[in-house]
């Protein structure tokens, strides 16, 4: 169940929302992590389109019509669980960088400028951590841990990415 996410709101939820009304057709939205201007708009014209009366308030009957459409398939049905491991910059580790890799490449916009297999993580694919990290309200530290798996996680099943 995803929490109530309010015009003003930032982080994770709000990017979330952000990128499932991209792949829902809002393409103009780029996953900010900013509840503000064209993810207001995106939210009640969507609203509207669904029935939900349009107060660019996303509770459980726009989270619903929004995901809650998808095939189990996409979201991952509340079964794919986050890695407990964590990822430091310079660590070596094919196995973690095979986790992240995979997590990475299903997030817009990263999956459209992968950086090249290492199992070093390094270079670019700690700046799209950074990045996600800051869109996400997460310290952009580089250090994948709990709240970046989390998030991460969370953003793939809301905007339906664990397809193939």
């Amino acid at each position: 169940m995803m929490p109530q996410v309010n015009p003003g709101d930032t982080g994770q939820h709000v990017l979330a929302l952000q990128l499932s009304l991209r792949n829902d057709g809002y393409t103009y939205l780029n996953g900010t992590g900013n509840y503000s201007g064209n993810t207001l708009t995106a939210v009640q014209d969507f609203q509207r389109k669904n029935g939900i009366n349009p107060s660019g308030i996303v509770g459980s009957k726009t989270w619903h019509a929004l995901v809650g459409k998808l095939p189990p398939s996409l979201t991952g049905n509340g079964e794919m669980t986050p890695p407990s491991f964590g990822i430091n910059p310079g660590e070596r580790n094919d196995e973690k960088m095979g986790w992240l890799n995979n997590a990475v490449q299903r997030i817009y916009p990263y999956y459209l400028d992968l950086p090249e297999w290492s199992d070093t993580y390094q270079g670019r694919m700690v700046s799209i951590v950074q990045d996600f990290q800051r869109r996400a309200g997460i310290n952009p530290s580089g250090i994948v841990g709990p709240k970046t798996w989390n998030a991460m996680y969370e953003v793939i099943a809301a905007s339906g990415g664990w397809g193939c």
